[in-house]
């Protein structure tokens, strides 16, 4: 299924948290609902345990927290916070997020591993709830069936290779069929199906990828 990194402003105290601190980055290691709260394991290697726990003293949001660990390496803090829009829309959509999430300017980014409909889904979801966000790059996982079968691949590569899509093309369709020793057919069926899939790729890619922002 496509892989897809979102950046969404989406949990209130987080984001106030983040806001607060601008310079510093956070992971977020794991969240996990708890009756009407959302508790999330967050960790900062850069921030010292008396200002993290003062600004989680001071945001409505944040309903309760524990430090966990404080050493001189990174302070671990659980945080429980009032569930946020976008849990609810990964559960209603199907999609699964990959942690850590990165949290820093305010935003939260990571992966999330969704088929096509689960992540226009969980992109209405988002819509409907007024919450900003942008999808910055979509992209097949390991396990989707490659893009193009090996002749496909191997006909668009010595394309390439010999200037068949330059501009000006240094390569006519008849010589790119000498190179290949088969007929200018033939080369043009593949083609023509390699490109198919390429494009629809491309469009489809594109118009996930596009960044999306809806203001508060």
């Amino acid at each position: 299924m496509p892989q897809a990194t979102l950046k969404v402003k989406s949990n209130d105290g987080l984001v106030a948290l983040s806001e607060a601190h601008p310079d510093v980055a956070f992971e977020v290691l794991g969240a996990w609902p708890d009756g009407e709260e959302l508790r999330l394991l967050v960790e900062t290697d850069v921030l010292d345990v008396d200002p993290l726990t003062e600004t989680l003293g001071t945001i409505s949001d944040v309903t309760d927290f524990e430090v966990r660990h404080a050493g001189s390496d990174r302070v671990l803090c659980e945080v429980a916070t009032t569930i946020p829009e976008p849990h609810g829309a990964i559960a209603d959509s199907g999609v699964v997020p990959s942690f850590p999430l990165h949290l820093e300017g305010g935003w939260l980014v990571g992966d999330l591993v969704a088929s096509r409909d689960q992540l226009s889904a969980f992109r209405d979801e988002l819509d409907s709830a007024g919450i900003e966000y942008r999808i910055t790059q979509v992209s097949a996982t390991s396990t989707e069936s490659p893009l193009l079968t090996d002749r496909q691949r191997e006909v668009v590569d010595v394309a390439l290779e010999h200037g068949y899509y330059d501009s000006p093309r240094d390569c006519t369709l008849t010589a790119l069929a000498e190179h290949l020793d088969v007929n200018k057919s033939a080369v043009s069926r593949v083609l023509h199906r390699a490109e198919g899939k390429i494009i629809t790729a491309f469009g489809s890619a594109g118009g996930d990828s596009r960044s999306s922002t809806n203001e508060r």
